[in-house]
């Protein structure tokens, strides 16, 4: 009789474990759970919430030191800008994970976040200011705030002179129709206070504004109605914070006249009722919106054929460098030789912005039309040689980058473009080089 082998242990349903670890207080997790728990940046929240004698609180400890470690090297960077801004006479005011992370957790290290968000007012003028200023301090900017017409509700990206901190500059609260967005935003500005952040000037969403516009509004009107893993904890501690109670941020929510968006917010994620919905849309978004004021289907078919009229034209000019990034991946081996021969000998000359974001989202729709049935890691190596073959092409200093991260019990690896200023903003992953480890960039330097 032949002995089989002994099973591999079960790997734990990561949207479970999330929600278990959550939901629960002090939190159920065991050992399996976590992996997922380090890769969700929930490692520092779950820790500060399990008892001192816990045996799993060291094994969460890393991760914790590590997102603290992280908020502080972007403190230290971001407070000098906020203080230029200061003495030119400009209070930014500061929402979502940042401020979360420094304002409201007990530690930095429970809140894991991107980018780092700041409202400023809407006129061009204050916004064009805010970036020369940065711009005089050694921060560098993809040159968005230059296109006024491709504005959408964020008008900058920035990034610090190390390249650690990605700074979005929004003239709006959320994005939309404009004039609800800018009703919403005036509402956010007026409610909110100012800050005295250790001698920098800042202002703060006020905490039901933090709860209805900078969680609800943003997930079901700006992620696809989709929750991320830190709303429920956001939630909490905004409640625990503030001492709001439900029947108080009802009526914010009727002033701001988003009460259906935020119902069905609360519907999938409301701690003081273990509500939480991972992995599926918090209520049927479209009707939601809708009811609120949002014209969803009408903004999307609207972006949808302003981005074909851009992207067309370049889809036809990419088919070139789409098939020899077939090849290549059909061929196999080290991604260098292919890269190498793509690469021109003369000097690169970067794109205009504009042309360089209609190149990058024509690889990215090139790339999906080609291999319809693949995931988006998936199709990681191909669409970076098509991005790649095609900017290198066109005489704009691409750069490949290969990675590798620790995924469960296991190894992940990832592939995508970058440029001589570090992450393209079109290419829609700023969060790689937190992600994963790089393994090799070409050309190497």
């Amino acid at each position: 009789m032949t002995r089989l082998p002994p099973a591999p242990p079960a790997v734990p349903d990561r949207v479970a474990v999330l929600v278990r670890a959550l939901t629960t207080d002090p939190p159920e997790i065991a050992a399996p759970d976590v992996p997922a728990l380090l890769a969700a940046g929930l490692a520092g929240e779950v820790r500060s919430r399990l008892s001192p004698g816990h045996p799993l609180r060291e094994a969460l400890r890393g991760g914790h030191l590590a997102l603290g470690a992280r908020h502080a090297a972007i403190r230290a960077e971001l407070r000098p800008l906020l203080a230029a801004w200061a003495r030119d006479g400009t209070a930014p005011l500061l929402f979502k994970g940042f401020a979360l992370a420094e304002f409201v957790y007990a530690t930095p290290g429970e809140r894991f976040y991107g980018d780092v968000d700041v409202l400023l007012p809407e006129d061009p003028g204050v916004l064009t200011r805010a970036v020369h200023v940065a711009l005089a301090h050694g921060w560098r900017s993809d040159g968005l705030h230059a296109l006024p017409e491709r504005w959408t509700h964020e008008a900058a990206h920035l990034y610090s002179p190390s390249g650690r901190v990605r700074l979005e500059l929004h003239r709006a609260v959320v994005p939309g129709d404009p004039a609800l967005a800018r009703r919403l935003t005036q509402a956010v500005w007026t409610a909110s206070r100012e800050q005295n952040w250790e001698g920098v000037p800042v202002r703060l969403p006020a905490p039901a504004d933090a709860l209805i516009v900078g969680l609800a509004l943003s997930r079901v009107w700006g992620d696809g109605g989709h929750l991320k893993p830190a709303d429920y904890a956001d939630t909490r501690r905004l409640l625990a914070e503030s001492g709001l109670n439900q029947a108080e941020l009802e009526v914010r929510a009727r002033e701001l006249g988003v009460t259906h968006t935020w119902a069905a917010f609360r519907e999938a994620c409301w701690p003081p009722e273990g509500h939480l919905r991972l992995g599926a849309d918090p209520a049927p978004r479209r009707e939601v919106t809708r009811r609120d004021g949002q014209r969803p289907r009408a903004a999307l078919w609207g972006a949808r054929a302003t981005l074909l009229r851009r992207r067309a034209r370049w889809m036809l000019r990419l088919l070139p460098d789409a098939l020899a990034a077939f090849l290549a991946v059909r061929a196999g081996g080290d991604p260098r030789r292919p890269l190498a021969r793509w690469t021109p000998a003369v000097p690169p000359t970067p794109l205009p912005l504009d042309t360089l974001s209609d190149v990058v989202g024509a690889a990215a729709w090139l790339t999906r039309l080609l291999y319809p049935r693949q995931s988006r890691v998936g199709t990681c190596v191909p669409r970076a040689y098509t991005t790649y073959r095609a900017l290198r092409r066109l005489g704009h200093p691409a750069v490949f980058v290969s990675g590798v991260a620790r995924v469960g019990g296991g190894v992940q690896g990832h592939a995508w473009v970058e440029d001589h200023r570090g992450g393209l903003d079109a290419y829609g992953e700023p969060l790689n080089r937190v992600r994963f480890r790089e393994s090799f960039s070409f050309p190497a330097g």
